[in-house]
């Protein structure tokens, strides 16, 4: 029986033994690490985040190191994307309360030369920007060497990148058009523009024109609001003006400095891109004005509407983006109101 027991003693003080010298693997690295989406689309001359990598349960933290980054065609390192071109970044965020003239926000603004692209060592995602209008391929395909406690590991081709062409304007939504009675207080027309004739030019409503590239790399922005005859509402004397009656909504006043009133149009002003570079509201550029009381003549085909004994005022709200520097004129046209 005492032989048995040190045989069984010394059998687990050799266990003990193998243990200590065996190495303890700590964390763990997957070789399934992805993209949540295998191809990272991108538009050109555009300020965008593309996701994130998704771990597959590796131990965190990881840091993410792009080896190469190439031309997916000619398999060429990207240099378009990887040479340094200015492009204007902000010191501190734009306050429309505050930053009243060019000169206050221009000291926001600091000129600063990087590639097209940075990259989130942590989490892998890309930060891309206006240099990627200098892309000059559609397809791009990088290589991560991704490490942790347990080690590192390379993983070719894990991204591909798709340049999408640059949009100058982006249209949200279509304008809406409503005339409000005062007495009763009702609704008595209200049309929202068709998105597909907005954005194939055919919009009798909106239509947004770039006539020159003065202002860049800023943006001016000439919006004339007319009647169904092309007659324009003066933002000189009061006929067109920002908010709805009753409410605290936002107008492109919001995201401009020096803005000047004629007797045509209200013409906006900023140092960069896009445009209305903020809204307070929400994220959504939603833009409302309204003509008052006083400047409507006839409304076409609505019983509801009586020119002589009534009182009415139009509610009017515009949703896009500008998004290429220049001088652009935006029309909004109401097509069954004439201006008295």
């Amino acid at each position: 029986m005492k032989k048995t027991n040190k045989i069984i003693m010394a059998a687990l003080s050799l266990s003990f033994f193998i243990a200590a010298c065996s190495e303890v693997e700590t964390g763990y690295l997957s070789g399934y690490i992805k993209y949540e989406n295998p191809v990272l689309y991108v538009q050109s001359g555009t300020d965008m985040s593309t996701g994130k990598l998704l771990p597959d349960g590796s131990t965190k933290p990881l840091t993410v190191e792009m080896l190469e980054i190439r031309n997916k065609e000619t398999g060429e390192i990207a240099e378009d994307l990887l040479t340094e071109r200015p492009i204007v970044n902000w010191l501190e965020p734009y306050n429309y309360e505050t930053d009243s003239t060019l000169a206050q926000i221009e000291e926001k603004l600091v000129y600063v030369d990087v590639p097209a692209f940075a990259f989130n060592t942590v989490n892998g995602e890309i930060r891309w920007n206006a240099n990627t209008q200098f892309a000059e391929a559609e397809q791009y395909e990088f290589d991560l060497k991704i490490s942790n406690v347990r080690g590192s590991d390379v993983y070719p081709n894990i991204g591909q990148v798709q340049i999408t062409p640059f949009e100058p304007v982006t249209f949200v939504g279509g304008t809406r058009i409503q005339v409000r009675s005062l007495d009763p207080v009702k609704t008595i027309y209200n049309v929202t523009e068709d998105m597909e004739l907005l954005e194939n030019g055919t919009s009798e409503i909106n239509t947004v024109t770039k006539i020159s590239d003065e202002a860049s790399p800023g943006v001016t922005v000439i919006l004339k609001v007319i009647d169904k005859n092309g007659t324009p509402f003066n933002p000189k004397t009061g006929e067109v003006l920002g908010n709805w009656p009753g409410f605290d909504l936002p107008s492109y006043e919001d995201s401009s400095v020096g803005t000047e009133f004629t007797d045509e149009a209200t013409i906006f002003h900023f140092p960069v891109t896009p445009f209305p570079y903020y809204t307070w509201y929400n994220k959504n550029p939603l833009m409302y004005y309204h003509i008052p009381e006083g400047y409507l003549g006839d409304l076409d085909d609505n019983e509801d509407y009586d020119p002589i004994n009534g009182r009415y005022w139009l509610n009017f709200r515009t949703n896009f983006d500008i998004n290429g520097p220049g001088t652009w004129e935006v029309i909004i046209r109401f097509p069954t109101v004439t201006h008295i």
